[in-house]
């Protein structure tokens, strides 16, 4: 399992834990973060993320600080080359804060090169990451004490259990905690009362995902004729979560629905949809971030999965179900897609029956 000998891995002082993105991938490492604390209760733990996500790591009360890659704010910058020098000072700066608490140890759970040079520049005395054949983009050749899981193919949640596990860590499984402050509770609170929402069980639907994986969305139709359902049949108010990209899509699917469902408040950051999220009875949503989201923080959830392999990547928690089809080209990793079968051949009744079979369930405390 462990590519080179043993070190002792005792009395850590400074701990820098790199996973830069994106939510989903966030969600699935916050496990071994807690079994990381647990471990090290006294240790300084610095989490490495990139600026669209840092929100989410900032409500973790296992996490001392968070160290931002300021990656989307660097890129835009980059198309203005008056902008240059102000990176490259900007650059030597973020260099500076990463190597100044002089890491014991760092832990890349992300597996790329991006991340692995991020890992090498850390300075850290060992530098944790995955075995030649398990990370991506000869991520290896920056690491120095490598893991190779004893599967290789597992759910990302267990996969990041083992680079814990080959350094003598003991796991298990526990729900995250969010610290969320009362601005953003009464923000969230003040749209839930001011719409009636808190009247029924709310039913909370994210019909979208990322620009990169919009091939894989179910159709806007097919979300339209489930939302009637689920307020005409089961009493439910329905909420259609949303980012600025995703507006005109959930516009479009409230214009083709019979009964009235509520598009959910401008959320500003990943706090607020935690909060909302947390108002939630039920959640419905495509393979991406706020559906993993939901399902650790306990929500019942129904994920419709189409090209990526459920065993690797669905929500971990006992409390969601999985609605996926069988076809022959499905498991796939591919990026892009001409049909989508997989995903269009789905169901609204498909996944109205997951809802009936979800509340059926025993919900348990979440742990594996």
């Amino acid at each position: 399992m462990i590519s080179k000998m043993r070190k002792p891995f005792d009395n850590l002082r400074n701990i820098l834990v790199i996973r830069l993105g994106a939510m989903g991938d966030i969600v699935h490492v916050i496990p071994a973060v807690k079994n990381l604390r647990r471990a090290f209760p006294t240790s300084y733990i610095v989490w490495l993320v990139e600026d669209k996500v840092k929100d989410l790591i900032e409500e973790l009360p296992e996490i001392d600080e968070v160290l931002v890659f300021p990656r989307k704010k660097w890129q835009t910058a980059l198309r203005h080359p008056y902008k240059y020098l102000k990176i490259v000072s900007e650059l030597r700066i973020f260099l500076r804060k990463l190597r100044e608490r002089e890491y014991d140890v760092a832990l890349d759970f992300h597996g790329n090169f991006k991340s692995g040079l991020l890992t090498f520049l850390s300075n850290a005395k060992t530098r944790v990451g995955f075995a030649k054949g398990v990370c991506k983009e000869f991520n290896f050749i920056f690491t120095n004490f490598r893991i190779k899981p004893q599967q290789k193919r597992m759910h990302r949640i267990d996969k990041y259990f083992s680079l814990l596990q080959g350094i003598g860590i003991r796991t298990c499984y526990q729900r995250p905690v969010f610290s969320i402050s009362d601005n953003d509770r009464l923000y969230i609170d003040d749209f839930i009362f001011r719409n009636h929402l808190h009247e029924k069980p709310i039913a909370v639907l994210h019909p979208g995902t990322s620009m990169f994986g919009k091939f894989k969305r179910w159709p806007p139709e097919n979300y339209a004729f489930l939302a009637d359902r689920l307020i005409r049949e089961m009493n439910y108010s329905v909420i259609f979560t949303w980012s600025m990209p995703e507006y005109d899509l959930v516009k479009h699917i409230l214009s083709l629905m019979q009964h009235h469902a509520t598009m959910a408040c401008r959320t500003t950051s990943i706090k607020q949809l935690i909060a909302l999220l947390q108002r939630a009875h039920l959640y419905i949503g495509g393979d991406t971030g706020p559906t993993h989201l939901a399902s650790c923080m306990g929500i019942p959830t129904v994920a419709i999965f189409g090209p990526k392999d459920p065993s690797i990547y669905a929500p971990y928690d006992g409390n969601a179900l999985v609605v996926k089809k069988d076809i022959p080209c499905s498991p796939c990793e591919k990026r892009t897609c001409d049909h989508v079968t997989c995903i269009f051949s789905i169901t609204p009744e498909d996944v109205f029956k997951a809802v009936l079979d979800l509340a059926k369930l025993p919900m348990t405390a979440g742990a594996k």
